[in-house]
């Protein structure tokens, strides 16, 4: 055999390349401006169909998702009704002795809340949920263009898969509609990502800083890829004096906004890493839509771990391999739905025990809601209507420092009430001592043998009472998914009550 007839065989062997759309040659081609002349890749996937699934999904996750952090409750929401009704908890954080937490975060979702709150007015409740849909819509459109420029860089399936996961992943769903600055990373993330695959750099490296700024400043390190290859791949200069300004105009913003509302020069963003990082809340939130492009491109591109590119024809275990790919994409979307399915209808009890209160105004104006070791599932005095005067923390136990109304005679946001202190000591001020003086009170009973406090039926009414998911009487399999025609009778459920004490005559 000589030595040019088996070169010719194996190049007629390797002739021609393989064009099925998983070599790498035809990906190569894909990402090229271009293509290979058709312009159908090019294209990629239109705006309205993820634009529509996806705000479909997160009108879902406004409507029906959880509080899974007091943080998000006492350093988010609370401070937010403060500046719309001049009434709200206050943390230690927001006092102006430590001054941890920016205002500017706030005032920009105050510029819908403001308004919703003149529209609806007493109906605070709906304000929290137009809200929570403004948050949603952003992630939607972060989100749409992440697909969109995924289908013009990499292809329509890839996309496709990202969208689904984007659509159906729980870490996704709850964090979308979470009112936190590292949900606010997220967006920020999501549209810088876009914004680089579209070869848009300076907007790219802008956006990075914002969502560190005005978000979560120790999500820097998700920026710093994003933002180190769009100085590398665009004009150096351009880019870098984009995110140079963009990162003073907003620290100087920052600065003004938190000298208005706590009184003295002070930098929020510098504060807070000061302490330890441990403190901050929901640390995957800023990269759950990248999580779902890594793990689509792993799926997407599982046939070419059994590609043969010296042949023209498909393996045997290519071809599985293309069949075993949406058995798997289902099979993580539906243990995600699952997950998310068993979340919401285990724990979403105390949004909907708290809504109850404006159904019960005969209790009286000037009553006061006591709530005692459920203080951490707080949802927000957005749910508290008028009739109610103040709500008040009761002692079960807890030792550790409590949330304390805003103090106007102090200052309002200026204060820096001597009760606060940064080690997480309790005040002997935050807690109830009568008792008698609830009028309300909301609590879980847990069944446990140690009888609650509103087991008195003698001294108590229940006025509303939803199952909730008892995590620890309950197996961890069941608890963690919902599985059909098992979940409810596998797991174990307390009751979520609000209580109202009897008249007497």
């Amino acid at each position: 055999m000589s030595l040019s007839s088996a070169r010719q065989r194996r190049a007629t062997a390797a002739s021609p390349p393989s064009d099925d759309g998983y070599s790498k040659e035809a990906k190569d081609r894909r990402r090229r401006p271009g293509g290979d002349g058709d312009g159908e890749e090019e294209e990629g996937i239109r705006w309205f169909l993820p634009f529509l699934a996806l705000g479909l999904l997160r009108h879902m996750s406004a409507s029906s998702n959880l509080i899974h952090d007091c943080d998000e409750v006492f350093n988010y929401w609370e401070p937010l009704h403060f500046l719309l009704y001049r009434s709200g908890f206050q943390t230690w954080e927001y006092s102006s002795s430590f001054a941890l937490r920016s205002y500017l975060y706030l005032f920009i979702h105050g510029l819908l809340a403001g308004p919703a709150s003149l529209i609806f007015g007493e109906h605070k409740v709906r304000v929290f949920y137009s809200v929570r849909i403004f948050l949603g819509l952003i992630s939607t459109i972060t989100e749409t263009v992440l697909v969109v420029a995924l289908s013009r860089r990499y292809g329509k399936r890839s996309a496709c898969y990202v969208l689904a996961m984007l659509c159906l992943t729980s870490g996704c769903f709850f964090a979308s509609t979470s009112f936190l600055p590292s949900s606010f990373s997220m967006y920020a993330l999501t549209l810088s990502s876009a914004l680089f695959l579209l070869e848009k750099y300076a907007a790219a490296v802008s956006v990075a800083a914002a969502g560190v700024i005005l978000g979560w400043p120790f999500s820097i390190l998700v920026f710093l890829p994003v933002t180190v290859y769009s100085l590398i791949r665009g004009s150096f200069r351009g880019v870098f004096l984009s995110g140079f300004l963009t990162s003073l105009f907003l620290l100087v913003l920052s600065v003004v906004t938190d000298y208005y509302c706590y009184g003295k020069w002070t930098a929020s963003v510098f504060n807070l890493l000061k302490y330890n990082a441990h403190k901050e809340e929901r640390f995957l939130n800023p990269i759950y839509p990248l999580i779902c492009v890594a793990a689509a491109a792993v799926i997407d591109s599982f046939p070419d771990f059994f590609h043969d590119k010296y042949s023209s024809e498909q393996s045997i275990f290519e071809k599985i391999a293309k069949g075993l790919r949406p058995l798997i994409l289902g099979f993580i979307l539906c243990a995600s739905h699952s997950r998310t399915f068993s979340m919401l209808n285990g724990y979403g009890a105390p949004l909907q025990i708290y809504q109850h209160l404006e159904y019960h105004e005969d209790t009286g104006p000037g009553s006061v809601l006591c709530v005692g070791s459920e203080w951490h599932r707080y949802p927000s005095s957005f749910f508290i209507p008028s009739y109610i005067s103040e709500v008040r923390w009761i002692d079960d136990g807890f030792r550790g420092l409590l949330p304390f109304p805003f103090n106007e005679t102090l200052g309002g946001t200026a204060a820096a009430p001597s009760y606060f202190n940064d080690k997480n000591k309790a005040s002997d001020k935050q807690y109830l001592k009568d008792i008698g003086a609830c009028n309300l009170l909301v609590e879980l009973d847990l069944r446990r043998p140690y009888p609650s406090r509103g087991s008195n039926m003698s001294t108590w009414e229940t006025l509303a009472a939803l199952p909730f998911l008892d995590r620890e009487m309950s197996p961890a399999l069941y608890r963690s998914f919902f599985i059909p025609y098992r979940w409810q009778s596998n797991n174990v459920f307390g009751l979520y009550k609000l209580l109202r004490r009897l008249r007497t005559d």
